[in-house]
């Protein structure tokens, strides 16, 4: 009985296991179904999917060729615009040059308008000075004009004649305003000049007739009047009237030397002669000879042979002068405007120039 039992247990295991066994093939293939499904339908998702995504790649792709295209459009229009505003720029940059080039010109040429100008005033304000120091010196005390001259009179015929006595005649003294006692190479008085001084703005025959008296002290040989007016009966740098000779300061040298020489002459004649003429009959003799005449124009010409050619000499030398101005002004303007076109141009990244700068009125 026990071994039916065990032999029925064996069969009922064996049943079971082959049941069971069943159940599990079974259960692994529809395991098994069910994997290759959501396999299948995971692989169908996903390759949807792909193909979405490829979708949007090409979308994007065609998104991006159109964006490459039209960077590349937006790059030649800058390009164009950026050569454009290139070319603008450097044509404004030539019209500003340009225009300060006019304008550095201008203010050039007002600055050396207004130098000229403020030379101008200064010179009409000196000018003016003057004239006033003129009009104080013509109104101050005609004592000391009439002194200076005489100073004046005094140190021509000092500076001229060396070898003669140039004496003064103090004032309150009866006498002229100084005598010249001429003397030989020998050192002998020769004759006696006496010159009065009369710086007045009117000529008075007065003159003469007070000369003659102060001369019976003094006792020269030639009288001379040294005058600001001139009679109307000289014609000429000087002339004599009643025995008195007349000429203006400018012309004292030419007169005083022929007056010397004269007296000169007539002093050697006085040794040669014989008879013993009165001296100043001859001295009047030999002044109103031809010899005299022609001795006096001959020296004259001289001196104004000597005179015409330091004028001339001069002329010369300032028409020098201004022509080198003239090309100092136009180097130094041209140098100026040079400096201020660089200057310009290099937008001031020259070294500055002081020398060249345009000065600003403060």
């Amino acid at each position: 009985m026990a071994l039916e039992l065990t032999k029925e247990k064996e069969d009922v295991d064996e049943l079971v296991n082959k049941k069971v066994k069943s159940q599990l093939l079974n259960r692994e293939e529809e395991i098994k179904v069910s994997i290759r499904k959501e396999v299948n339908d995971e692989k169908v998702l996903q390759l949807q999917e792909l193909e979405n995504e490829l979708k949007r790649k090409s979308s994007q792709l065609v998104e991006l060729n159109q964006t490459k295209a039209k960077l590349q459009r937006l790059s030649r229009e800058f390009e164009e615009k950026e050569v454009k505003l290139h070319l603008e720029a450097e044509k404004e940059l030539f019209e500003r040059l340009d225009k300060a080039k006019v304008s550095i010109k201008e203010e050039l040429q007002m600055e050396s308008f207004l130098k000229i100008k403020e030379k101008e005033n200064i010179i009409e304000s000196l000018t003016q000075k003057l004239d006033e120091a003129r009009q104080r010196a013509t109104q101050g005390s005609m004592q000391r004009q009439g002194e200076a001259q005489e100073l004046v009179i005094e140190q021509i015929l000092t500076e001229m004649y060396p070898t003669d006595s140039i004496d003064e005649i103090k004032k309150g003294a009866k006498g002229a305003d100084c005598v010249q006692t001429i003397r030989t190479q020998s050192g002998i008085e020769a004759g006696k000049i006496v010159y009065e001084s009369k710086n007045t703005k009117s000529w008075s025959n007065s003159f003469i007739k007070k000369l003659k008296q102060d001369n019976l002290v003094t006792k020269a040989d030639i009288m001379v009047i040294i005058t600001k007016s001139m009679p109307k009966e000289v014609n000429g740098k000087y002339g004599i009237i009643n025995g008195v000779w007349i000429t203006t300061l400018e012309n004292l040298k030419d007169l005083s030397l022929l007056l010397r020489y004269g007296l000169l002459k007539t002093y050697s004649v006085i040794i040669t002669q014989e008879d013993k003429k009165d001296k100043m009959s001859l001295l009047y003799n030999y002044l109103t000879s031809e010899e005299f005449k022609s001795v006096f124009e001959s020296i004259l010409d001289g001196f104004k042979s000597l005179q015409d050619s330091h004028h001339d000499e001069q002329r010369k030398l300032q028409l020098l002068w201004k022509r080198r101005e003239k090309h100092l002004e136009q180097v130094l303007g041209s140098t100026i405007e040079f400096y201020g076109s660089i200057k310009s141009i290099s937008e001031n990244s020259i070294p500055i120039i002081p020398m060249l700068e345009i000065r600003k009125a403060s």
